[in-house]
């Protein structure tokens, strides 16, 4: 969950970009409440019967989505090791390349 606290460390600067962190979890209900206690300004959602995980079709991989507000996919990063994870600097940069936002 080192990732998971960069990003929460980061907030003020996805607050910046109008950015929100959606944390998809294949945990149960309970245990992604827990990690939502551990994490308070990001969404955390569980999915433990993996339907949203199909749905996306990330297959389980650790999988940064950038969505803009309309709802359109602008970015994509899927590593090609599981134990690869981007880090927040990534995704900030990520969300200054792709979307129009003040900083």
């Amino acid at each position: 969950m080192i990732e998971l606290g960069e990003l929460e460390a980061n907030r003020e600067e996805f607050a910046k970009r109008h950015t929100r962190i959606v944390a998809v979890s294949s945990d149960n209900q309970e245990d992604s409440q827990k990690t939502k206690e551990q994490f308070p300004s990001l969404v955390v959602v569980a999915d433990s019967d993996a339907k949203l995980i199909a749905a996306a079709e990330v297959g389980g991989a650790p999988t940064t989505i950038l969505i803009d507000k309309q709802g359109t996919v602008r970015a994509l990063y899927r590593p090609s090791l599981v134990i690869s994870r981007f880090s927040a600097k990534d995704v900030l940069g990520m969300v200054d390349k792709n979307l129009n936002v003040v900083k």
